[in-house]
């Protein structure tokens, strides 16, 4: 029995452990509308993005393209899990022309 309960402590020991170093990561872009989707990477203010949230490299080929630039960003955090959410606002084709 003793041996047992030993196990046991030791267990939550090591639970214990892993909860204080381990940390996932989620990010979010949030669009004008409303919907979210989740994404694999971090962006940056002001990135200019396309509809998956892929980042547009400069110049961009044309204005005629959906875009967004990111314009706000929100991190909330628990223990082991930090969400980052990215709100994106909607770029028009006149906005699009000083990046092509």
């Amino acid at each position: 029995m003793e041996i047992v309960s030993g196990m046991n402590l030791f267990t939550e020991r090591v639970d214990y452990l892993y909860s204080g170093c381990m940390t996932l990561f989620e990010y979010h872009i949030v669009y004008p509308e409303g919907e979210t989707r989740e994404i694999t990477h971090e962006l940056a203010m002001s990135d200019i993005v396309d509809i998956n949230g892929n980042p547009l490299s400069r110049p961009l080929p044309t204005n005629r393209m959906i875009a967004y630039h990111v314009c706000r960003k929100r991190i909330a955090e628990e223990k082991g899990l930090t969400v980052t959410w990215y709100f994106l606002e909607q770029l028009n084709a006149v906005e699009l022309l000083e990046y092509t």
